[in-house]
């Protein structure tokens, strides 16, 4: 269905054929990420969307991810779109280090809802740092420590190891903060990312896809997205915890 969507509408298709928030982890990105002859990895990039969004902006981009068969498809539907300056890597997020001469240096790493799945968060973090040239930007975002459970989500259910869980349930700004600067990172922003509205459009659509179709439930709530952008003015009003944090650091 989704290269169908790709071939009809282009690379929106990538984007909207996600739930609420990854709509707003695109918007975020798209404010923040700089375009130009620039070269990005994205770390854990899942179906490739943003990797190829930084393509678009003009960057060389890569995505790493250990999923063989999500770097496929997201290979596939990049030479639909005919995005050329993409690549899509197998490797292990873990063993980063070992990868390095291959990868090289990068001026930009997006690492979008991942690093919660790692138990070796310091690790990882360490190794973005080696990995960004001088002046280099980490783009962040994991779930944030005291968002409230979406549906069917069991807030105590943390992984003890990495079996594709959430090994942590987030983190707040502070804690994230002081992991980047323990690896030599200066903090540029901190923000929070999918309020009340989008929530309620994710529980909405999961609520729905266990009752019924999962693509027909995402076709339904498909046009209530527009009630997402009401987080931008009533986000501070309503008091309820946002889902994600929103970091950029940078190599100095």
């Amino acid at each position: 269905m989704i290269n169908i969507l790709v071939k009809l509408i282009g690379y929106p298709a990538t984007i909207l054929h996600g739930d609420a928030a990854v709509f707003d982890r695109y918007r975020w990105l798209k404010k923040n990420l700089l375009s130009g002859p620039l070269r990005t990895l994205d770390a854990g990039c899942g179906s490739g969307a943003f990797t190829m969004y930084a393509a678009k902006i003009g960057n060389e981009a890569v995505g790493i991810s250990f999923d063989k068969r999500n770097n496929k498809v997201a290979a596939e539907r990049a030479k639909i779109l005919n995005i050329p300056n993409v690549n899509f890597i197998d490797g292990d997020l873990r063993k980063l280090d070992e990868m390095s001469e291959v990868l090289g240096k990068f001026d930009q790493i997006i690492c979008f809802e991942t690093i919660e799945h790692i138990l070796n968060d310091k690790k990882l973090v360490k190794d973005f740092f080696s990995l960004l040239k001088s002046g280099g930007k980490l783009f962040l975002t994991t779930p944030y420590k005291y968002y409230r459970p979406l549906y069917g989500e069991d807030k105590d259910k943390v992984s003890t190891y990495e079996d594709g869980g959430h090994v942590r349930y987030g983190y707040t700004h502070e804690e994230m903060a002081d992991l980047l600067k323990k690896s030599g990172f200066e903090i540029e922003t901190l923000e929070y990312i999918s309020g009340y509205f989008s929530q309620q459009l994710i529980n909405l659509e999961r609520f729905l896809a266990s009752k019924i179709n999962p693509k027909l439930a995402w076709l339904i709530v498909l046009p209530l997205r527009l009630s997402s952008f009401l987080d931008l003015f009533g986000g501070k009003i309503i008091k309820y915890p946002y889902l994600s944090i929103g970091v950029i650091a940078v190599k100095k």
